[in-house]
C-alpha cells in the first residue's frame, strides 16, 4: 500500500473516529490534534481549519479546543473512575503541566470531601487559588486576616490558602480527626520556632 493511500485510510479512520465519539472530547481532541500534527487533511484541504469546517462540520475554535483538552487529558492521566466533560478540563488548558495536576487533584480533592461530583467551578476555584488570582473578597474571615501581613510571599500565601481550605473541608467532612489536624498544627509551629535566632 503507497503511503498516501495509508494516509487516506488513516484519515477516513480519525473522522469515523470523531463522528462516532461526539460526546467523548478526548477521543474527538486526540483524533483532530493526529489530523493536524501528520497533516492528513492536505489532500483535501490546504489549511487544518478550513479541514474541520468543510469534512467535519466544526469550526476552528471548537477544534482547538478540544485538541487542547485533550492534550491536558494526557497530562492529567491515570485520572481514575471520574465523569469528566470538556468544559471542566478547558481551565486547566491555560496552566503549566505541573499547575494543571495539582489544580485538578485539588479540585477533585474539594468535590470528594463535599461528598458531589466535580464540577468546572471546582476546577476554576483550584485554579485561582494555585495561581494566587483569587480576590481578597472570596477568601475567609480568617485568610483576609493574615493576608494583610505584608511579609508574606505570594508562594507562601498559596500554600496556606490550600492548607486551610484542606482543614475546613476535613472539619466539614469529618475526614480527619480533629485532634490530628491540631496535632499538625502544633509540629508546624515547633518546626517554624526551632528556626528562630
Amino acid at each position: 500500500m503507497s503511503k498516501e493511500n495509508e494516509q487516506r485510510l488513516k484519515l477516513n479512520q480519525l473522522i469515523k473516529t470523531i463522528n462516532n465519539n461526539t460526546k467523548n472530547f478526548y477521543r474527538i481532541g486526540c483524533a483532530l490534534r493526529e489530523i493536524r500534527d501528520k497533516k492528513l487533511h492536505l489532500e483535501s484541504c490546504s489549511n487544518f481549519e478550513t479541514f474541520c469546517q468543510i469534512y467535519l462540520g466544526i469550526s476552528r475554535t471548537y477544534a482547538y479546543r478540544q485538541i487542547e483538552a485533550s492534550k491536558t487529558m494526557d497530562n492529567l492521566l491515570p485520572i481514575g473512575n471520574i465523569q469528566i466533560n470538556e468544559s471542566q478540563i478547558r481551565p486547566l488548558t491555560k496552566l503549566k503541566p505541573d499547575q494543571q495536576k495539582l489544580a485538578w487533584n485539588y479540585a477533585i480533592d474539594h468535590a470528594k470531601a463535599e461528598n458531589r461530583k466535580l464540577t468546572y467551578h471546582d476546577v476554576n476555584n483550584a485554579i485561582k487559588i494555585i495561581t494566587g488570582n483569587q480576590n481578597i473578597s472570596d477568601a475567609t474571615e480568617q485568610t483576609k486576616e493574615f493576608v494583610n501581613i505584608d511579609l508574606a510571599s505570594k508562594n507562601f500565601m498559596k500554600a496556606y490558602e490550600i492548607f486551610f481550605d484542606e482543614i475546613k473541608k476535613n472539619l466539614k467532612s469529618r475526614t480527619t480527626d480533629k485532634k490530628i489536624i491540631i496535632k499538625t498544627i502544633k509540629a508546624i509551629i515547633k518546626y517554624v520556632k526551632s528556626y528562630e535566632q
